[in-house]
């Protein structure tokens, strides 16, 4: 009984946004009133406790919102500057092959969007300019939707580590010991993000495969098509992922989408150009007269190039290349800025007498330096007037309103389940349920792990609020069933990233960019098979890792 009341918030949120196709933004709230009502009558939490507990989750929820806000606003300014015209500029013009055009557009200018963004941005630039470029609007949504999963894990510089798995330091006693040795909480996000990357690259590597093979099934009916350009596909699958997994371990989680893909770009796109592994035949789209009803909607698909913009691709590129310079002068330990960086802290220690403790330390979040402080410099660059700058920030305050209601109400519902046992020495809702899924599953936790984290991004329509549910929970069941904290944590973090390319939310906002809204069903049954191959592919690496690698994380005691 007790396992089912405390797991009850988020079946209720799974319900209302699965079912009643709610937005998170509005069944958020009712997760969060029905945590407090179960934790109130059934494990006795002072108001008080309620009200802390949700403070904290507000404190949170403030630090990521930096990020969130400061990387729309830099995509904003950039619609307006032209910037990104220039961007979609450069990568349009590097070759005819639709297939290798897919490889460029969708995987790697999709993955650098979504490692300087994040928040579905990937599917709202790229989706577009594939239709722009005269390819079927439901091929550009829905590989633009499957190839934004690798990136995902380290989108928007990090956030679905550092701020999606954020929460559990409140779950232990920090530092921990590996090896015998105390580890900060800080170190224990790194190497959850370093484990991440080197699953997302032993199946991330292929996933610019399966795009093209998937587009020529859909297109001719068979893979042959796709299949026939395995090297230059393989090529690109490993010149993000091979970069995306050094960067993540040996510099941090902040930096591996974003510098991987300029790498893998900087790399790709002169190969193609000299004909590197380039494929004999240029493999077409059939006549358009012969296109599938289903294909296209109200928006249709364009015969050529974009026009040239107005903004030269130097120019363009220049505010991320700052951005990239900075994060990586900030976080590398050689120019130890660190340091400094993260000196300012503002906080509250525990909240009303509480156990509840949040902080936020403004210069190291790359929500406000670097990325406001690019924004502000933009206009320079670009010579866009300040007035339409002031434009942009009141867009992307109109476009985080929602993110922010659905971030503060997961948020607290977490801190809720979290803290629910503290004031009366108990067991809380979160270690009552993980005890429950360690008693039933033991060691296969590593092959349901992945999953957890895809159910929670297709809930929520975000691998950061993802983390945010169920990443305390992933940490308490890998204790109670004694499994590498590590290993289940990256599991997490990699389901999460895959179930964005089949998440409600983001599926509608897709096919909202390309014209075909009401065909989501097609969209995700098409990407579900992937999905699922993806997460189950993670479990069983993940596990046959272990096998051969010693145990390097001593199991310790949750908070009482």
């Amino acid at each position: 009984m007790l396992p089912f009341l405390a797991i009850f918030p988020i079946f209720l949120v799974g319900i209302l946004m699965i079912v009643f196709m709610w937005p998170s933004a509005r069944a958020m709230p009712l997760g969060w009133v029905a945590a407090a009502i179960i934790a109130f009558f059934f494990w006795d939490m002072p108001p008080l406790w309620l009200i802390a507990a949700t403070i904290g989750g507000l404190i949170n929820t403030i630090d990521i919102l930096f990020i969130v806000f400061g990387a729309i606003l830099i995509l904003q300014i950039m619609r307006k500057s032209g910037g990104i015209g220039g961007i979609s500029h450069s990568m349009a013009q590097i070759s005819n092959d639709r297939r290798v055009q897919l490889i460029i557009i969708a995987w790697l200018m999709g993955s650098f969007l979504e490692g300087a963004a994040g928040f579905g941005t990937p599917a709202a630039v790229a989706a577009p300019l594939l239709v722009g470029l005269g390819f079927p609007p439901l091929i550009a949504a829905g590989a633009t939707l499957m190839a934004d999963t690798t990136p995902v894990t380290f989108g928007a510089v990090g956030v679905p580590i550092w701020g999606g798995l954020a929460a559990l330091e409140e779950v232990a006693e920090w530092p921990i010991l590996i090896n015998g040795q105390a580890v900060p909480f800080t170190q224990f996000l790194f190497n959850v993000g370093a484990f991440s990357a080197i699953l997302h690259f032993l199946i991330g590597s292929f996933m610019p495969l399966a795009l093209v093979s998937l587009m020529t099934k859909v297109i001719g009916g068979s893979f042959r098509a796709g299949l026939r350009v395995w090297p230059i596909a393989l090529f690109g699958g490993l010149v993000f992922t091979i970069p995306q997994v050094l960067i993540a371990n040996f510099v941090g989680p902040e930096l591996p989408t974003l510098l991987g893909s300029l790498i893998g770009m900087v790399i790709f796109i002169p190969a193609v150009k000299h004909g590197f592994l380039m494929p004999k035949d240029q493999w077409k789209f059939p006549p358009h007269e012969n296109w599938k009803q289903s294909w296209e909607g109200d928006l249709k698909a364009g015969r050529g190039e974009p026009q040239a913009p107005r903004i030269g691709p130097v120019k363009a590129w220049t505010p991320y290349i700052l951005i990239g310079i900075i994060l990586l002068l900030a976080r590398v330990p050689f120019f130890q800025l660190t340091p400094v960086l993260r000196a300012w802290s503002i906080g509250w220690e525990q909240i009303f007498g509480t156990t509840v403790s949040r902080n936020v330390e403004p210069l190291y979040n790359p929500g406000i330096f670097p990325f406001l402080v690019i924004a502000l410099i933009i206009p320079l660059i670009h010579k866009l007037p300040y007035r339409e700058a002031l434009s942009a920030v009141k867009e992307t305050v109109q476009m985080i309103i929602p993110a922010s209601i659905a971030l503060f109400f997961t948020l607290g519902m977490v801190y809720i389940l979290m803290y629910s046992g503290d004031a009366t020495q108990r067991d809380s809702m979160l270690i009552v349920v993980a005890q429950a899924a360690a008693q039933y599953t033991g060691s296969a936790w590593y092959l349901v792990a992945p999953f957890v984290g895809i159910l929670g991004t297709f809930i929520s329509g975000s691998a950061t609020v993802s983390n945010i549910m169920f990443s305390p929970f992933q940490f308490s069941t890998a204790v109670e069933a004694q499994l590498n904290l590590v290993s289940v944590l990256s599991l997490q973090s990699v389901g999460a990233a895959v179930g964005n390319m089949i998440c409600i939310h983001n599926v509608v906002a897709a096919l909202t960019t390309v014209g075909l809204i009401g065909r989501e069903g097609i969209i995700i049954k098409e990407n579900l098979g992937v999905c699922i191959l993806y997460g189950l592919l993670a479990g069983i690496i993940a596990w046959l890792l272990l096998l051969f690698l010693p145990a390097d994380l001593a199991f310790i005691p949750l908070r009482l």
